[in-house]
């Protein structure tokens, strides 16, 4: 699975994204091609973690049903210190979200499905 490397990371709470072997520039997890010199041949790295909130929308309607007990919650772009943008959760007060605001990474663990990242504020 083209994926098995990020879930893996997060089960050992590691933030993993991609970096290009050719030009070492720094990928989204789920890249395929490096969108500098296009080279097919990328690499898993572990990420830093931290990085700033582009930007944020609270949700207010669950989108599906298993999600109902979590409204409203804030879903947002993270640019990460390395470059990527990520899409993720974000924890914390939705009105105290602002543009630039530092963030870093947390994990999720749930006990059934998948370790996930999310963001929490870093003030």
């Amino acid at each position: 699975m083209a994926t098995a490397p990020f879930f893996d990371g997060a089960a050992r709470e590691q933030l993993m994204i991609r970096r290009c072997e050719r030009c070492a520039h720094p990928e989204p997890p789920e890249a395929r091609t490096c969108s500098s010199c296009a080279s097919v041949d990328l690499t898993w790295i572990s990420a830093t973690g931290r990085g700033h909130l582009v930007t944020w929308t609270v949700v207010h309607r669950a989108p599906h049903p298993d999600l109902a007990g979590a409204v409203p919650y804030v879903a947002g772009i993270v640019e990460l210190d390395e470059g990527p943008w990520l899409h993720a959760r974000i924890c914390g007060d939705p009105t105290t979200m602002r543009a630039g605001l530092p963030v870093r990474v947390a994990f999720v663990h749930p006990d059934l499905g998948e370790s996930v990242p999310l963001f929490t504020p870093s003030d």
